[in-house]
């Protein structure tokens, strides 16, 4: 009687294995490739004598990233007028900070001089928008 044999299946399992570990890798990689550059996390710039921008900033939101390039083009027109900020959703600081302004992830909300709040909105909000809202909210008049 003949014998058959199964192919060994370890080293393919091996093979797999080792591909979802550079998948996930290479995941990771970019998710930290892709953290918002040059954005202040000091959010006691909230009443630090000019109006804040804070974007409650959460990695696991494709949106997030998508929300800090629109404040980055906004930021080189209003960078001397506005502090921007992130609320940075795995920091202690800013869960504190989203509890007392009952924000939510992705959400953006202006603050004048004095540490009022003006206006909350939900992301994404392009650069253009967020020149409107900071000219219809906090311009001089």
């Amino acid at each position: 009687m003949q014998e058959h044999t199964r192919p060994a299946l370890a080293p393919y399992r091996w093979r797999i294995r080792g591909a979802i570990a550079v998948f996930i890798a290479g995941m990771l990689a970019l998710a930290v490739l892709n953290l918002p550059k040059g954005f202040d996390t000091n959010l006691s710039k909230i009443v630090a004598g000019k109006p804040a921008l804070v974007f409650v900033y959460d990695s696991n939101l494709l949106i997030s990233n998508q929300q800090a390039r629109e404040m980055n083009k906004a930021r080189e027109i209003l960078a001397e007028k506005l502090h921007f900020l992130i609320a940075d959703t795995g920091r202690p600081d800013a869960q504190l900070f989203m509890q007392q302004h009952q924000a939510a992830r992705a959400q953006l909300l202006l603050f004048a001089a004095d540490g009022s709040l003006l206006n909350k909105t939900q992301a994404l909000v392009t650069a253009e928008e967020l020149l409107v809202l900071f000219n219809k909210s906090l311009a001089p008049k």
